[in-house]
């Protein structure tokens, strides 16, 4: 796939690039899976922090005002510019994450798909609740916030980053988009969407920068409310962040220790297959991802040997490849396969059956390429390391179970609680499950990695903090505020005694 050489162009300020002449630091797109290709540098600043959240602070009384109609029109305008460079985004999604251009493309179609969603979704500020009463009229409105901040990780960079300022604009809100640290070309793509898509001036700003320019923008004093998806270990620091600013809204999505139930009624093919997508797309690094298979013993033996036969036949190698499509393509970064292999190493050491091992792979372009691995869990242990982690790359533990009150529990065991699936073809086997299980979604029949926007999304305990986006996110992109609305009627003689009067 061939486009277009790719400069530097700044950072997106009130409608217009500004290059970084005086730097704090550097950022590199580069490609984890051809770590010999040319990097571009991206500069940054952390005074243009400032600017940029001045920039929607600014424009943030003329855009709210604007019509529910007048903002999904600038949004339409946005959605049209963005498909005619899908064969730029695609490339670029490939070779800054790695990922092949298959999936790439299908991500593409999905932020498409959600641009369209949030859209016709319409605003929550043209929705007034209404109630009479004996007091007067009570009416719940809702407003605008302000000035959003959105940073979001590169297992998605396309999708999420869109999950959150589209619907921060179409409620009104003017927002600073913190572009991932490992895919700096990718935002300045969409920087230059909204600019060729004549956005108004302010209302939609990128910044690049590292850890410390996204600590920088939540805690600017001008932000209103911080839309953050990556690690938990990340998420802990911004929660700590507000805690002195206890009114910006805060919206937290981490990641997950997702499962998957495969009961013994189930469509086995359908379950299989879909697993092992779950398990491998992306190099099992979605948020997502299903990482533990909780099989009914009645079909452990087959499922496992059939998971592992698959496994092994999974493709791995360069997303950008001519003649080959991959399923797999390189962990995201050297620290990632560290890890991954750590805690192969630490699963053994706690006592799980190694069935596959995952281990770092050659191919014709120097990269960060691991196959999958499957290790057999025999316990749930709410000690374990290994069970209670979440491990960003191509592995899954597999858990025997003989009831369903025993999957909850090992669902529930590690604290995570992003999204778990069922395979069954009992109604009342899921809702059994559903009764018990503490997560934020839970699919039937449906694999961990499907996403849906008419749907709340949000995680519960460590994988989030239970304000889900998706069909609820004007809820969390608008204000609320109670009016009691009463008539123009007064009657002294229903004044209470005690209060004193004017003298006639």
């Amino acid at each position: 796939m061939k486009t277009k050489a790719r400069d530097y162009q700044g950072d997106y300020i009130q409608g217009h690039f500004v290059k970084v002449d005086d730097p704090n630091g550097e950022i590199w797109s580069k490609n984890p899976g051809d770590l010999d290709a040319p990097a571009l540098t991206f500069p940054f600043a952390y005074e243009n922090i400032h600017e940029a959240v001045s920039a929607a602070e600014k424009s943030f009384n003329r855009w709210k005002k604007l019509s529910v109609q007048n903002r999904a029109e600038n949004l339409v305008r946005y959605r049209e510019v963005l498909k005619n460079k899908k064969t730029e985004v695609c490339f670029c999604l490939s070779f800054e994450t790695g990922k092949p251009l298959w999936e790439a493309a299908r991500e593409f179609d999905e932020t498409i798909f959600l641009i369209d969603s949030f859209i016709n979704r319409g605003s929550q500020t043209s929705i007034e609740e209404k109630l009479s009463t004996s007091d007067g009229t009570c009416v719940t409105r809702f407003s605008s916030r302000g000035v959003v901040a959105v940073i979001t990780p590169a297992s998605l960079p396309s999708l999420f980053p869109h999950s959150y300022f589209i619907p921060a604009l179409m409620n009104g809100n003017t927002v600073v988009v913190k572009t991932c640290s490992q895919t700096p070309m990718l935002g300045q793509i969409f920087s230059e969407v909204a600019h060729e898509s004549g956005m108004a001036a302010g209302v939609l700003n990128f910044i690049q920068g590292d850890a410390e320019s996204a600590r920088r923008l939540v805690s600017h004093a001008a932000v209103d409310a911080i839309f953050y998806h990556g690690p938990f270990e990340t998420a802990l620091k911004v929660k700590k962040q507000v805690l002195s600013d206890y009114w910006k809204t805060l919206v937290i999505e981490t990641g997950g220790k997702n499962a998957q139930v495969v009961w013994n009624d189930c469509n086995y093919q359908q379950a299989l297959y879909d697993a092992v997508f779950a398990s491998y797309v992306t190099s099992g690094q979605r948020c997502t991802t299903t990482s533990r298979v909780l099989v009914h013993e009645k079909l452990f033996t087959q499922f496992v040997s059939d998971f592992h036969q698959l496994s092994k036949k999974i493709t791995v190698g360069y997303g950008l490849a001519e003649n080959i499509s991959p399923f797999m393509g390189p962990l995201m970064s050297e620290r990632a396969v560290e890890d991954y292999l750590r805690f192969q190493g630490i699963a053994v050491r706690e006592g799980a059956e190694e069935i596959m091992r995952g281990k770092t792979l050659e191919r014709d372009k120097k990269g960060f390429y691991v196959s999958p691995s499957i290790h057999i869990v025999e316990k749930a242990d709410p000690k374990s390391i290994y069970q209670k982690s979440e491990i960003y790359g191509p592995n899954v533990a597999v858990f025997k179970i003989t009831d369903l009150d025993e999957a909850a529990e090992i669902i529930n065991q590690p604290q995570w609680g992003l999204v778990a699936s069922m395979y069954t073809g009992a109604r009342e086997n899921f809702y059994h499950l559903a009764e018990e299980v503490k997560v934020g979604m839970l699919h039937w029949n449906r694999p961990t990695t499907s996403i849906s926007y008419q749907l709340p999304l949000g995680g519960l305990n460590k994988s989030g903090n239970e304000r889900p986006m998706g069909s609820f996110a004007g809820v969390q992109c608008t204000q609320m505020t109670s009016c009691l609305e009463g008539e123009m009627i007064f009657d002294s003689t229903q004044l209470i005694k005690e209060l004193p009067r004017l003298e006639s």
